[in-house]
């Protein structure tokens, strides 16, 4: 039994990112940090009051799966050389999940949106790199970083039942009735088709990265 829950909002995720409550209830996003914190009995209050949409997750296991990432909106997104500065992280140009941008690992040559594979570029380095990539000084990276929290490792069993929390009969009733509360769109991009909680617009496609407008 767990006494710390982040209150979270599948319909507001964003790509890959599962978005909470924020502090006070002002609001959702998908930094981890901003999210407020419910003791065992406010989480399950929420709970008994949630539309099918919304669940309270255990801090814990949240905190202990979080990955951190970096949203384009907030670091700049084209190449960026400043004097006396030597390391540099670098992302591909125009890939995206969600907000998020994927690093480039030197050693692997792989990409993810994962800032802890991010490598260390040296600006040597950087000029051997196609324009497929952009580097930006690693500090500014570094900085703008926040944890996050992927839908795909959610588990009900164990991070909200399993964590203290009763399914109110609302949503017991509702998920016997709805086999699945996932919305189909087919990607405008790739035109394959994506399940996603949001049944007003299109999101974000795991085949291509194509992303909604936010």
């Amino acid at each position: 039994m767990k006494n710390r829950f982040y209150l979270a909002c599948f319909r507001d995720n964003v790509g890959s990112n599962v978005s909470f409550q924020r502090h006070e209830f002002h609001g959702y996003h998908t930094d981890i940090d901003q999210a407020h914190v419910c003791t065992l009995e406010e989480a399950q209050y929420h709970y008994d009051h949630a539309r099918e949409y919304d669940c309270p997750i255990s801090a814990d296991h949240v905190d202990d799966l979080a990955v951190w990432k970096v949203d384009h909106q907030y670091i700049p997104n084209q190449k960026h050389i400043i004097d006396g500065v030597i390391g540099y992280a670098v992302f591909v140009k125009g890939q995206f999940d969600g907000n998020d941008v994927y690093w480039l690992n030197k050693k692997s040559f792989e990409t993810s949106t994962d800032f802890e594979n991010a490598s260390y570029f040296s600006i040597e380095e950087i000029s051997e790199l196609g324009q497929r990539y952009i580097a930006i000084p690693y500090h500014l990276a570094d900085k703008a970083k926040r944890r996050t929290f992927d839908f795909s490792k959610y588990n009900p069993r164990t991070m909200t039942h399993g964590a203290g929390l009763k399914m109110p009969e609302h949503l017991k009733k509702a998920k016997r009735r709805v086999k699945n509360p996932k919305s189909r769109f087919n990607c405008p991009s790739c035109g394959k088709i994506v399940w996603q909680f949001n049944p007003y617009e299109f999101d974000y496609c795991d085949h291509c990265g194509q992303v909604g407008d936010l």
